[in-house]
């Protein structure tokens, strides 16, 4: 009996952390490129969608926390999430709000990736840097606008690598 309450949890913890396929959704990861070292302790991340005009939507957002600043990243993406363009930042939460919100020091991006939820499948509009219409299957895209081509799905959108504002390659 112990063997299989060990099996379940483990397989419980390898779903969370989406090493099972099907189990914990996709998830998307980068480095942090440039000179970070100036950053103190308190740096969040956030998953912040976009509009077709442009303008941030701070309505849809994921946050997470490198107190330690490791050079890296993994942030688990929403199972849904509103249809349209979004994209991760860093950021100082200098309102102390606990979000990233107006109020906030944007400190770096991911320099033209983005990730594209669609409701459906199909060709639809979305900012990526300016407004195109690309064809997206339903669920999570990736999207690398200074390659273009076309969008792609994966279950670890890697290389999404964070750029210090106004560094990017």
């Amino acid at each position: 009996m112990r063997q299989w309450t060990l099996v379940l949890a483990g397989g419980l913890l390898l779903g969370a952390c989406g090493l099972i396929p099907g189990f914990g959704g996709p998830k998307v990861s980068g480095q942090f490129q440039g000179n970070w070292s100036d950053v103190a302790q308190g740096l969040r991340l956030a998953l912040v969608g976009l509009t077709t005009e442009g303008r941030v939507n701070y309505s849809n957002q994921l946050e997470i926390k490198d107190p330690s600043l490791t050079k890296g990243y993994l942030m688990e993406l929403p199972p849904e999430a509103t249809e349209g363009s979004y994209w991760v930042v860093a950021y100082r939460d200098d309102d102390n709000n606990g979000r990233y919100s107006d109020g906030d020091t944007v400190l770096g991006n991911t320099c033209g990736k983005y990730l594209l939820y669609a409701n459906g499948s199909g060709t639809k509009l979305y900012w990526v840097g300016s407004p195109k219409q690309l064809k997206v299957k339903h669920g999570w895209n990736g999207y690398d606008a200074q390659k273009g081509g076309d969008p792609y799905q994966a279950s670890v959108y890697s290389d999404y690598d964070l750029y210090r504002s106004g560094q990017c390659p």
